[in-house]
């Protein structure tokens, strides 16, 4: 397998992030003014890959709790305020924001959470999701029609991401993970490259992938949820130590607000995939698609988990973890 990498820094992504991104969310996910002083602001950070023209906007549970007005009173609960949402490319960046103060929660993958974790990063755990979002894998136009015509062609994976780790997993399952290169790019450069036809796939959230087809047709080679249900990502919601020692009540509120926003998914689908719509130009029937309507009872699912659990065999066994950990420790719910 050979593998070529096309990636910024970490330290030059998280600056790009924040810079570009704080002053586009202000707009729409800065708390409301006249809030006390004596509550305790909350900048949420996660990967955000909207459509061109759009402002990053968080649609996670947290995320539509806070649209929905339901996160601001379960937050002053807790003495927190809702600040802002900061998005970046990817995970990395969030966990880097976390240790340097600039995102108090992130929610992202659990790939780059383990990956952070295993890395001697210390970033409890607040929520462990249940896998709820669909992985596409597409093809570029006039390409192959499924994974085992891989074989020989270039393959864009986003490096230490949960498609990452789905797209090297639906490779090596198909025989053909030692035949393909592999090339590190961000989505927002996937996108061109699959277009020129610079790289032959490249495996993505479902409702990204339904963006790009608005504009072409690029054939979907694999469902996750379809194909491989066993590799569904999940999502978890981290903070740093420091954080969360001075603020032994975050996991609490955490939790509550995503209670808040899947109980809002849950009642009215259709509301929420115009919310998405709205905020990312992911087509409303790819995001119905896409979502798995899955939702959690407690903060630790059982089925996150066993998703943790495994990307972790993964990480350590791929070389991309030095340290293996106890998962069922990692929650400080």
């Amino acid at each position: 397998m050979t593998i070529r990498t096309r990636t910024k820094s970490l330290a030059a992504l998280l600056g790009i992030a924040l810079l570009a991104t704080v002053t586009a969310c202000s707009s729409t996910s800065e708390a409301t003014e006249g809030t006390s002083a004596s509550l305790v602001p909350l900048t949420v950070g996660a990967p955000w890959n909207g459509a061109a023209g759009k402002s990053p906007t968080d649609t996670t549970s947290f995320g539509y709790a806070v649209h929905e007005g339901l996160a601001q009173p379960i937050l002053e609960k807790y003495g927190f305020e809702y600040k802002a949402f900061v998005g970046f490319n990817n995970g990395p960046p969030v966990v880097q924001a976390l240790q340097t103060g600039d995102v108090q929660v992130g929610l992202i993958g659990d790939t780059p959470a383990v990956q952070a974790k295993a890395s001697g990063i210390d970033v409890p755990a607040l929520v462990i999701d249940k896998p709820a979002s669909d992985i596409w894998f597409l093809g570029r136009e006039g390409g192959v029609s499924k994974i085992e015509d891989l074989a020989g062609k270039k393959v864009g994976l986003q490096f230490g991401s949960n498609f990452d780790k789905y797209g090297r997993a639906v490779l090596e399952r198909a025989g053909v993970a030692d035949q393909v290169e592999l090339v590190n790019l961000l989505f927002a450069d996937a996108l061109p490259a699959l277009q020129r036809g610079d790289i032959d796939a490249v495996p993505l959230p479902a409702t990204t992938a339904g963006i790009w087809r608005k504009q072409i047709n690029f054939p979907i080679l694999s469902k996750a949820s379809v194909d491989d249900p066993d590799l569904l990502a999940t999502s978890v919601a981290l903070t740093s130590r420091e954080t969360f020692a001075a603020n032994p009540e975050l996991a609490k509120a955490v939790w509550e607000v995503i209670q808040a926003g899947d109980k809002a998914i849950d009642a009215d689908h259709d509301a929420y995939a115009q919310f998405v719509f709205d905020a990312t130009g992911s087509p409303v029937d790819v995001v119905k698609e896409a979502t798995l309507w899955n939702f959690q009872s407690e903060p630790v699912d059982p089925d996150g988990l066993n998703t943790v659990r495994s990307t972790l065999d993964f990480l350590v066994k791929s070389d991309k973890a030095p340290n293996a950990f106890d998962v069922t420790t990692w929650a400080v719910s």
